[in-house]
């Protein structure tokens, strides 16, 4: 039984299409038709991507042993500011991906979250900027300048909010493809 699975990558871009069919991946871009063995799959990294405020996304990369990948998300692109979340069909579309994968390659590695190197740098970023946003707000609290201590307060806030998923959901780990991480999963 064949799976499909259909997403616009970006606003101004053409839909893909995906098709799973046993042991074989095919990804129609309009421009071309890509067939992929699931056999030549290396990697499969399960990722969180924030696009923009509100518009959050999971990301399936498929790498090949000769290093193309194939790339699809849990969000569907309408126009530049209509977005459609497709959190089931990603879901069972992913799932019935990483089973096939599995079957066809047994040696696949299969990773959540971003490569230890970029998570680390962002968990730093991400401290640093919470702690001179901190020190900011202790120095405009001692100057008295309490409208600047509540904008600094509300900026901690709306970047909290929106980094702390980025690190706390792309923390580098392996998963089984009989249990993909919940938290990667919409």
């Amino acid at each position: 039984m064949t799976q499909t699975y259909s997403h616009s990558p970006g606003p101004s871009k053409a839909p893909i299409s995906f098709a799973l069919d046993g042991d074989r991946l095919t990804v129609d871009s309009g421009r071309k038709v890509q067939e992929v063995r699931l056999g030549a799959v290396e990697q499969v990294r399960l990722t969180y991507e924030p696009k923009s405020l509100g518009r959050n996304a999971f990301q399936t990369r498929l790498r090949l042993k000769d290093g193309k990948t194939v790339t699809f998300s849990s969000i569907n692109w309408k126009s530049l500011v209509d977005v459609q979340r497709l959190d089931r069909e990603y879901r069972i579309f992913s799932r019935a991906l990483l089973d096939a994968i599995v079957h066809a390659n047994p040696e696949a590695r299969f990773i959540a979250g971003r490569p230890r190197l970029i998570w680390g740098a962002t968990l730093f970023v991400a401290v640093i900027a919470l702690a001179a946003i901190t020190v900011f707000i202790w120095r405009a609290l001692q100057a008295g300048a309490g409208s600047a201590a509540l904008m600094g307060v509300l900026f901690a806030l709306v970047g909290i909010w929106q980094i702390e998923p980025m690190v706390r959901l792309n923390k580098p780990r392996r998963f089984t493809p009989s249990e993909p991480p919940a938290d990667l999963m919409p």
